[in-house]
Parts: C-alpha cells; structure tokens; sequence
C-alpha cells in the first residue's frame, strides 16, 4: 500500500533527479514493494491522461468517441506494463538485473515529472495557441524528457551512453507502437 512516506521519498528522489543528481536513486525504495508501489503514479496521472485523451478527440473526428476512449484506456494499461516487462529482458541480457528496481522505481515515479511538464502543451493547445508555437513546446518538452530518459537509464543501471540511449529508443518506438495500435483499432 501507498504511504505519505513513499510519495515524499519518492517526491525527494524526482526532485534530485530533476537536478541530474546521481544521488537521486537513494531516495527511492528500491525493492520489490517500492518497485509495485511506484504503480501507483499510474492512478495519480490518469486524470490528467484522461482530460488529454478527451482533448484530443475534441480536435480529432471519431466515429465512435467511446470506442476510441476505451481504446485508449487499453493502451494506457499497456503502456504502463510494456516497458517494465521488456526491461526484465533486457535487464537479463545486459547483467543488469541488480540495478532492475533501481532504475524502474526511478522511472516510474520520473512520470509525475514528465506529466507536469507536458502541462504548458495542453495549456497552449486548449487555448488554440498557434501550430508553431505547439511544435517548438513540443519538441523542446520532448528533448528535455529525452535527456532525462537517458539520465535515468545510465545512472539507474549504470550503464554506458550508448547503451542507455538505445534503452531510450527502445522506450519512445514502444510507446509510438502501443499509440499507434491503439489509434487504429479505434
């Protein structure tokens, strides 16, 4: 179960992550409870993930908008167990599998912080803000999330660079195909 304690350490870890510091990973439960508890993030964003999943079918004519929402719920579940299941693999192939909760718990709570900084985003497009505009927010959101992807991945599992950006592909091509599924089965 979630305790106040978990989210503070938890809140205490993203914050040290944020300032790229290797010591951020000690701030997190780094076992298999803290691995399951870090599951939680999944509730606490879905309501943010709903309201930009209803905003996208406001800008996006569906024929079914309850087909596509449900769809979409699908793909959320999925992506939240994809990569963690991937990465057990991975985390074998690599001799990694020590460092396997240190880097997931890490990773999962990291999406407190990935979601807080796609705000502006959905801020700029709810007010119709120009195409352009939306791109360089978009593009910029997405290399900052990119660079922290890697951080995480490198200190996480301690890792090489190349390494830790070939898990950061793996990561963005898997989410794009759980996305793209989604949307073409709704």
């Amino acid at each position: 179960m979630l305790t106040i304690i978990d989210v503070v350490a938890a809140l205490v870890g993203v914050g040290r992550l944020l300032r790229w510091r290797p010591d951020a990973f000690d701030a997190f439960d780094k076992t298999a409870r803290g691995f399951w508890v870090s599951f939680w993030v999944a509730l606490m964003i879905l309501p943010l993930w709903c309201y930009a999943v209803v905003d996208q079918m406001d800008r996006i004519v569906r024929p079914s908008p309850e087909r596509f929402f449900a769809f979409q719920m699908v793909a959320y579940a999925i992506s939240w167990l994809a990569y963690p299941l991937l990465m057990v693999r991975i985390c074998d192939f690599l001799d990694r599998w020590p460092r396997y909760y240190t880097y997931m718990v890490a990773y999962n709570w990291f999406q407190l912080a990935q979601t807080v900084a796609w705000l502006p985003m959905l801020v700029l497009m709810g007010f119709g803000a120009p195409r352009g505009l939306v791109a360089i927010v978009w593009l910029t959101t997405h290399g900052v999330l990119i660079a922290y992807a890697w951080f995480i991945a490198r200190r996480g599992l301690q890792i090489d660079g190349a390494t830790a950006s070939a898990l950061v592909i793996i990561d963005l091509l898997l989410g794009l195909l759980i996305d793209r599924m989604a949307e073409s089965m709704a």
